[in-house]
């Protein structure tokens, strides 16, 4: 095994102990198996948490610089002690901050961005970094099908109504807006995986 699956290994502990949400066991496969076929060069992580996904990333793009959004500070640190433990925090921008209000500050370009944050801001996440993507920019959304209420035809319970809906309308908007080509993959919590082809697709 070698030291960045041990140390995965590592990390899936902490988070089940700790509960912290990361990537499904197959979202994961599929990450990885993206980031290969893409080898992104520039990447924007919108959710950090312990930096489970930065690593995986980071680990199948060798040459990449990657800016990643973490709300909690606590977090961030945790984020950051792994990343150094798998050699990659030389090429990893923390940013600590809500991401709506971090993502305007950032004026660098991307040819891929990762959403793992609040599902209820997914959309507004997506438009406020639409402006820093190149073309053939990939996107790729976590838990868009969240726990199969998005597309369900059940009663979504009260409590996920608001954050349901808002999936929904992310959904609706990556399909139908022609600047994107997206696929949905039901694995895990369901991921999308967005292509965008360039502002004069509108």
């Amino acid at each position: 095994m070698s030291t960045v699956d041990s140390l995965l290994n590592e990390m899936e502990e902490y988070a089940r102990i700790n509960k912290v949400p990361i990537i499904t066991g197959e979202g994961a496969k599929l990450l990885i198996e993206t980031v290969n076929l893409h080898q992104p060069k520039s990447i924007l992580e919108i959710g950090t948490a312990i930096g489970y996904s930065t690593i995986l990333i980071g680990a199948n793009s060798p040459d990449a610089k990657i800016i990643t959004i973490e709300i909690d500070e606590d977090r961030a640190i945790k984020a950051n002690s792994f990343l150094v433990q798998a050699g990659i925090s030389n090429r990893v921008e923390i940013m600590v901050g809500d991401a709506a209000q971090v993502i305007p500050q950032i004026t660098t370009k991307f040819d891929m961005v990762f959403i793992d944050a609040a599902k209820g801001q997914y959309l507004n996440y997506l438009v406020k970094t639409i402006d820093k993507l190149v073309d053939n920019a990939m996107v790729f959304t976590d838990n868009v099908l969240f726990r199969g209420m998005v597309e369900g035809e059940n009663v979504t319970p009260r409590r996920y109504r608001t954050l349901v809906n808002r999936l929904r309308e992310f959904l609706d908007y990556i399909n139908h807006d022609t600047r994107f080509k997206t696929t949905i993959h039901r694995i895990g919590d369901g991921i999308a995986i967005s292509i965008y082809q360039g502002a004069n697709r509108r």
